[in-house]
């Protein structure tokens, strides 16, 4: 009974590790900087699948489709300058949001009445905020454009990350943006954004007065992005992006495309030491056999009647899974005949039948061993 009970707590010590074990945006890690470049691949859209923890995202079959992409950071009159697909956006920071002031491009000027919130650091897994935004400008120095809309970000999951050139990481957290927005255009008078020709502005008090606009039966644009943030980088690895319109209801998706962030690229972790410490103590624990970097996740934890089990093996390997309850007691052995090809593979079982407490995974890839506690409710 002592050993059972020594068992269970190493167990639960082990399973609230692993969920504080993730890592935290923080702005002196994870804001961007004046001097920066960042390449940048535009690759196939994949959906970027189910939120939660201990998530495994596998891009690695995704062709690229545009290899020129790069977004660049510079200061201007002490404002922070985006310039990326021919686009420059404005940003300012107030105390510890990193807010959208305006944006500009050959054809389009906009300016921000109400800022636009791109982060709030620190953000950790969990962590979700809206806001409301007016961007006005014009459009061809034709038309005046008023641009409403509503923001949510929601960092929604975790887990382990599978990009296009075969890399792993292990320590990701994805940060899901929806932005929804209604536009509002007529004649510039004058073909000028002088301010005494500019029509009365929109009023706007709050999200719920602009959902009010958003309900009604306008063209609403919508666009989710998810990005994929990884210890040690101080941008994203990874970002999907879908645009969609809505009217009456009814969503039709019209536009989708992905972006990788290639690691080996991030040129600016030369003047970056806090994050390329954080990588050099990251690789400095990578063993040389393939197989080594090997990755899995169990899900739900806690898991209640499936237990779901993904794994990338880098290799062809031998894969064998073994569940256990914290009595050393075997309660399912999966002994597969053969090998499994490289690449990502899926299991599913039912535990419905087994009695609540913990359970040790195991999983072996050839002689590689690989385990997790799980709970079972």
């Amino acid at each position: 009974m002592k050993k059972q009970t020594i068992l269970i707590i190493l167990g639960l010590q082990f399973f609230l590790g692993t969920l504080s074990a993730q890592f935290v945006l923080k702005k002196e890690l994870n804001a961007p900087r004046a001097g920066d470049e960042i390449i940048k691949q535009q690759v196939e859209y994949k959906d970027p699948g189910r939120s939660g923890a201990n998530v495994l995202w596998d891009f690695s079959q995704l062709n690229i489709v545009n290899d020129e992409y790069e977004l660049v950071y510079d200061t201007v009159s002490s404002v922070l300058i985006g310039v990326e697909h021919q686009t420059a956006y404005r940003y300012e920071f107030t105390n510890d949001s990193l807010l959208l002031s305006g944006y500009e491009n050959a054809t389009t000027l906009m300016q921000s009445l109400q800022p636009e919130l791109v982060h709030k650091f620190p953000i950790s897994f969990g962590d979700s905020l809206s806001n409301c935004f007016h961007n006005r400008g014009s459009y061809g120095d034709r038309l005046q454009v008023d641009i409403l809309g509503t923001l949510t970000f929601h960092a929604d999951s975790y887990g382990i990350m599978i990009l296009p050139d075969k890399d792993t990481l292990t320590n990701v957290m994805r940060l899901k943006t929806v932005k929804r927005m209604v536009e509002d255009i007529k004649p510039l008078p004058f073909h000028s954004l002088q301010k005494d020709t500019l029509s009365p502005p929109v009023e706007i008090t709050s999200v719920d007065s602009i959902n009010f606009r958003l309900n009604t039966d306008a063209l609403v644009m919508e666009t989710e992005t998810c990005q994929w943030y990884a210890s040690g980088y101080r941008y994203p690895v990874f970002e999907t992006i879908r645009n969609r319109n809505i009217i009456n209801g009814k969503s039709e998706d019209y536009f989708a495309t992905a972006f990788f962030y290639p690691p080996q690229e991030h040129y600016y972790l030369a003047t970056d030491p806090e994050n390329q410490k954080i990588v050099e103590e990251q690789n400095k624990g990578k063993k040389d056999s393939p197989l080594a970097t090997s990755t899995f996740n169990a899900f739900p934890n806690p898991m209640s009647s499936t237990l779901n089990v993904e794994i990338f093996i880098p290799m062809e390997a031998k894969i064998k899974i073994q569940l256990r309850s914290v009595a050393n007691i075997s309660v399912y052995i999966n002994e597969n005949k053969g090998k499994f090809t490289a690449g990502s593979h899926s299991f599913q079982f039912d535990v419905s039948i087994l009695p609540p407490g913990f359970y040790l995974l195991s999983i072996w890839a050839n002689n590689y061993l690989f385990s997790e506690t799980l709970l079972k409710q």
